[in-house]
């Protein structure tokens, strides 16, 4: 009987993991030994700012739920004490706050991740902690778009200013 509860707990939350893993946009392996509580608690605050979510388990339940999901290849990352943070929106941010945590924290170790089904190694993502968040990219998309209509509009006003201009000179002579 208790191996049956046993199972059937270990089940529900291999089918909550596969769950997150399939709800993430991203998924970042960390190894979390040595690291205090409290910094634990901060980080897991620094995740959820970023629409992100830190959970640890039991590594072979980790494994169980990565067969068969988009994120196979992180099953080498699975050893010793590991964490999975999901990341369910911009992947930037949450790289940005890994890396700012791993500087500042030595005990965390940032091992891999997967983003839409591609396998991310460490410095994969440090460079992605680099770029300019999604809003920022967005902005300078908008800026390279309006760019040549800001020019354009300024060629045309100059254009009928100078039409206004020889009107008016026009109008002028014949009074």
């Amino acid at each position: 009987m208790i191996d049956n509860i046993g199972s059937f707990v270990r089940g529900s939350l291999v089918e909550g993991l596969k769950e997150e893993i399939g709800k993430s946009e991203s998924i970042f392996v960390v190894q979390y030994s040595g690291l205090a509580s409290n910094q634990m608690s901060n980080l897991r605050k620094a995740l959820r700012l970023n629409q992100s979510r830190l959970l640890v388990t039991k590594n072979t339940l980790i494994r169980r739920a990565l067969a068969g999901a988009q994120a196979q290849g992180l099953e080498p990352l699975i050893d010793g004490q590991v964490a999975l943070i999901f990341g369910y929106s911009d992947i930037a941010a949450v790289s940005k706050s890994l890396t700012a945590f791993v500087k500042e924290n030595q005990s965390l170790v940032l091992k891999g991740g997967v983003f839409r089904s591609r396998i991310l190694s460490k410095e994969d993502i440090n460079t992605i902690a680099r770029l300019p968040s999604r809003e920022a990219l967005l902005g300078q998309l908008v800026a390279a778009l309006m760019s040549p209509l800001s020019g354009l509009v300024y060629t045309l006003n100059g254009t009928l200013n100078k039409l206004v201009v020889v009107l008016n000179q026009i109008k002028e002579k014949k009074q």
